[in-house]
């Protein structure tokens, strides 16, 4: 079973905070458990929508009615 880090370098929130995310080119706003939405600009976007997917945080263009393309 492969061990996820639940903080991420440069990110003051742990992974169990956050809800659901959506991204725009390589910023993120994030929906935390406390209903607060944050926005976040990570060095690499790549790894840190890997780290998301990782902790499982749910992706919101990927519910359904969103168009993804």
């Amino acid at each position: 079973m492969k061990v996820t880090a639940k903080h991420f370098l440069g990110f003051q929130y742990s992974a169990s905070e956050i809800l659901k995310y959506i991204s725009v080119a390589k910023d993120f706003t994030l929906m935390l458990s406390s209903g607060e939405f944050i926005k976040f600009t990570p060095i690499d976007d790549s790894l840190f929508e890997d780290w998301l997917i990782a902790n499982k945080v749910q992706n919101i263009r990927k519910e359904e009615g969103w168009i993804t393309e």
